[in-house]
Order: C-alpha cells, then sequence, then structure tokens
C-alpha cells in the first residue's frame, strides 16, 4: 500500500478545485448507476456513495472550509457561502447515517438514495456556481490545498478501506471511442460494399459489350 500511493498521488489532479469537481462527477455517475441499478446491485451502490461522499465532506470541512473562511473574512456574502455549505454537510449526513443503517428491503430505500441525490446536486451546484469562482479570485494557494486534500482523502480512505473510483470522464471517452471506432467500421464496411457493386456493374457492362 505505502507504495502505491505516491504514484496515485501524482496522477491525482493538483488543484483543489479541480480535485473536488472530480469527486462530484464520480458521485454523480454512481448516483445514475444507482437509478439504472437492478435492486441486487443497489445495496452495494449505495454504500460507495456513502462512503464516498463521507470523505470528501470530511476533507473540505478540515482543510478547503477554515482556508476559505480566512480568505473571506472581508467579505460577508462570501464567508456566508462556507456557513451555508457546512449546514449542507450536517443535513447530508444524517440522511447518509440513515441509508446506511437501512436495507435494500426498507421501503424508503430507494427513496433516501434519490433524495440524497438531489440534495448533493444541489450542494454541487452551490460550491461550483458560487463558492469555487470566489475561490479562485481570492489569495490562496489552491495548488498546495489541492495537494493536502488529496494527501488526507487518502489517508482516509485507506482508512476505512475504501478503494479509489475510477474518474467517470475515463470511463465516456472510452465509451464515446467505441462508438466511434465502431461507427467508423460500419462506414468502411458501406464504402466497401459501394465498391464492389461498382466494380460489378462494371464487369456486367463489359461483358455486355
Amino acid at each position: 500500500m505505502a507504495r502505491s500511493t505516491p504514484s496515485r498521488a501524482s496522477d491525482a489532479p493538483r488543484d483543489a478545485i479541480a480535485l473536488l469537481k472530480q469527486d462530484h462527477r464520480t458521485v454523480e455517475a454512481l448516483f445514475d448507476q444507482f437509478e439504472d441499478a437492478e435492486e441486487s446491485e443497489q445495496s452495494q451502490l449505495a454504500e460507495r456513495i456513502c462512503q464516498l461522499l463521507t470523505v470528501h465532506a470530511q476533507i473540505e470541512e478540515e482543510i478547503l472550509y477554515p482556508a476559505a473562511k480566512e480568505a473571506f473574512s472581508e467579505d460577508e456574502e462570501e464567508e456566508d457561502l462556507v456557513n451555508e455549505a457546512q449546514v449542507e454537510h450536517t443535513s447530508a449526513k444524517e440522511l447518509i447515517a440513515k441509508i446506511e443503517g437501512m436495507t435494500p428491503d426498507d421501503e424508503t430505500f430507494k427513496a433516501s438514495v434519490t433524495v440524497l441525490g438531489e440534495y448533493i446536486k444541489h450542494h454541487v451546484k452551490e460550491e461550483e456556481n458560487e463558492m469555487f469562482p470566489a475561490l479562485k479570485k481570492a489569495d490562496l494557494d489552491l495548488k498546495e490545498i489541492g495537494s493536502q486534500l488529496q494527501e488526507r482523502k487518502l489517508a482516509l480512505m485507506e482508512q476505512l478501506g475504501i478503494q479509489e473510483e475510477e474518474a467517470p470522464a475515463a470511463k465516456k471517452s472510452s465509451s464515446r471511442s467505441s462508438g466511434r471506432s465502431s461507427n467508423s467500421s460500419k462506414g468502411r464496411q458501406a464504402r466497401a460494399g459501394s465498391r464492389s457493386k461498382s466494380a460489378s456493374k462494371g464487369a456486367s457492362s463489359r461483358a455486355r459489350h
């Protein structure tokens, strides 16, 4: 484990905002998978969502939010963004704890995960549209904060026995690439068929002459 950590850290986004946005996309992809999954798969997906959100919330509360509050100390509106985010975290963690204590047989299990997804979507929108732009304008070393976030994230995931999630963007890219390859192959087959038909017509025409 000790050998793999530096490699994983070096591959991760070093900028705090890039790292947190990647976390957001990963969890959003898992919520989408949950909605489309069979009941037998939903319990494992819900557990994964809750684990990643717990780690994400903790690194923000320990590292990002204190730095943001200090940077926003002279602007009450921007400081309120951090206070609101912390309150939203508290509510989300209460719902996460409820979900972790449920089973797929519980009547409100799927509804609870769906509501958590909507709640997180709202929270992410506010962070990315309001807090993150304000952080970019503030006097903060976002690369240094990003390094701290990544180091703490890996430590927590190892401590909790949580595996890292593959970046969803890579999956989508692979899917699109596969689609393009398939379409390209079909196009080549169609052109080859067209040339074959043209050659047959030419041969038939010469034979009549």
